[in-house]
């Protein structure tokens, strides 16, 4: 089994992530309960007991590819909101971009947990769920945090949040390596997608945040209805 060791990282390291990558494959092509231990040995031209100086078990498998994806994604999105030197904006285009990124360049390790959750062992399960929980909480909580701040839009946080989650897991069943576009070209439509959907145009921001700055939008926009019906009167509501 030839292997090429990364800078700063262990032959144990590199190891351990080609097992993970060979399991999630085996996972997504047979399942979680028609893939042995022999079999992902097999795969990777090892023994069993070689297998077991990187991985103890199958569930340690299974245990740490949902902790490398939800697992690792919900600390960071919860980092990410807590960043007080970062807008709104700032946060959603790194977290949007990271995920696209993450997943085109390993897709399959999400494919796993989408195909294969029902079988995950109750334990595992358990915390996938309260991973994918708290990830949607935050991404929630940085969405309701930029309309509160007038950068983005008035929308409901919970629907903008499922609406990404959904877009940038969906490229672990599209994306293909070597294919037209890198996975940082597709992390680049990614947030552009977001972000032009969300950002407030630069007319319609407040001038201060908070309820001061949504008051004087809201006047902005009686005065202008006042135009409206001002002008109706003279002409009448066709123009004649």
């Amino acid at each position: 089994m030839a292997t090429t060791e990364e800078p700063g990282q262990s032959r144990k390291e590199l190891v351990a992530n080609q097992l993970l990558e060979r399991a999630a494959q085996l996972f997504v092509e047979r399942g979680v309960a028609g893939t042995s231990v022999r079999d992902i040995a097999d795969a990777m031209g090892l023994t069993r007991p070689a297998l077991y100086y990187y991985f103890p078990s199958k569930e340690a498998l299974l245990k740490e590819l949902v902790s490398g994806v939800t697992g690792v994604g919900a600390v960071e999105i919860q980092r990410m909101r807590q960043r007080t030197d970062l807008t709104a904006t700032e946060k959603l285009t790194s977290i949007v971009r990271s995920t696209a990124e993450g997943i085109a360049q390993s897709p399959v390790r999400f494919r796993v947990l989408e195909r294969n959750e029902a079988e995950l062992p109750a334990a595992i399960l358990a915390e996938h769920r309260k991973s994918k929980v708290r990830i949607l909480d935050e991404l929630s909580g940085i969405i309701a945090d930029g309309v509160a701040s007038g950068e983005f839009r008035p929308v409901d946080e919970r629907t903008v949040a499922f609406a990404i989650i959904g877009m940038t897991n969906w490229i672990a069943w599209w994306f293909r390596d070597g294919g037209p576009n890198t996975p940082e070209e597709v992390a680049d439509e990614m947030v552009a997608m977001v972000t032009q959907g969300l950002i407030r145009h630069g007319d319609r921001a407040p001038a201060s945040d908070g309820v001061a700055g949504a008051l004087g939008l809201i006047r902005e926009d009686l005065a202008y209805l006042e135009r409206i019906l001002a002008a109706q009167g003279e002409t009448g509501p066709s123009g004649e």
